[in-house]
């Protein structure tokens, strides 16, 4: 059973981080002073570089190979790890030891960067190999129902052979949330691999009495089928289009087709975005149409980044944290 912070050997009240930087030369996480630091080698395309997962007072140790900071009601993490291919193997025993290490906590949000996504291993695409192993892992430690323990997540490609996987936890309930237009992805059929992907399309808690909504990796999907492929501004549109579905089913949208609607409003919520982009030739187009279709300001945090989508024929994934004031 995980201790409470107070119980804790060594508990001081300094502020502890998980920080994760991307446009880095080479993937690797490392414990620094009272910071986690998780290095992260895909492209960035935009101003900014780094995201926060987690900057409160608790302690940092290192348990299973995961990097963790835990506080009085957050547990987050980060683990890179060297694999071999095909990844099933690999990503079965990370899974297990990731439901081991966060079995007394409330998962809200899992970050996985797949190596070589698209590519494939004896006959299998990576990231169905991926897949495949961490739904088994899920079934091994929870059973045949374990789709009701899936949290937010998102799983994106990484042009290195280390599987990266960072996640916030905590102690109060999540509600996961799906998007009525979409088959959840754990229902997808047998097409898209021998085992579905293991996620919700989003998930709500409250923290101090305000909403934090994480929203999972997004693209141009309806039902179970990739949509809309012809050119990037029709991908685009079709994205935003689900991820305001999430945002209303989440309670953080109230009138989803009016002005200003599709998106939380950027008055009420501190609003975190990162849009992950295949071609280099799209991204000055999408950062402006994204930028004017969230209607953004200058409080907001966008990362672009340049990763492969789960789905080879799609060229856009965005994802995106938003924190009620």
């Amino acid at each position: 059973m995980t201790l409470s912070l107070t119980t804790l050997p060594g508990v001081g009240l300094e502020t502890q981080s998980l920080r994760v930087r991307f446009g880095q030369n080479q993937t690797a996480c490392i414990t620094t002073g009272n910071t986690v630091d998780l290095s992260v080698k895909i492209p960035i395309l935009g101003q900014h570089d780094t995201e926060y997962i987690i900057s409160q007072p608790g302690r940092i140790y290192q348990k299973l190979g995961f990097h963790i900071v835990e506080t009085a009601d957050r547990f987050a993490g980060a683990l890179v790890k060297e694999v071999d291919f095909p990844l099933e193997q690999s990503a079965y025993e990370i899974y297990l030891n990731f439901l081991e290490l966060t079995k007394d906590w409330n998962l809200y949000r899992v970050w996985n960067y797949v190596p070589y996504i698209n590519e494939e291993a004896f006959d299998l695409e990576n990231y169905r190999s991926f897949c495949k192993g961490r739904s088994l892992a899920f079934e091994a430690f929870y059973g045949e129902d374990f789709n009701v323990k899936m949290p937010a997540a998102s799983a994106v490609g990484i042009n290195d052979n280390k599987l990266v996987l960072y996640f916030i936890a905590g102690k109060e309930t999540a509600t996961n949330t799906e998007n009525p237009e979409q088959v959840p992805a754990f229902h997808y059929p047998k097409q898209y691999g021998p085992r579905a992907p293991s996620f919700a399309r989003g998930t709500v808690v409250y923290q101090d009495g305000k909403q934090v909504g994480y929203l999972s990796g997004t693209a141009s999907i309806k039902s179970h089928e990739s949509v809309t492929l012809r050119n990037i501004s029709e991908q685009l549109h079709t994205t935003l289009d689900n991820m305001s579905l999430v945002f209303e089913r989440m309670g953080l949208l109230h009138e989803r087709l009016s002005y200003h609607g599709t998106m939380p409003d950027p008055a009420k919520y501190d609003r975190t975005f990162k849009v992950y982009i295949r071609h280099l030739e799209d991204v000055e187009y999408v950062r402006n149409l994204f930028s004017q279709s969230i209607f953004a300001s200058e409080d907001d945090h966008i990362l672009y980044l340049r990763s492969d989508i789960c789905r080879s024929e799609l060229d856009l994934e965005i994802e995106a944290i938003i924190t009620e004031r």
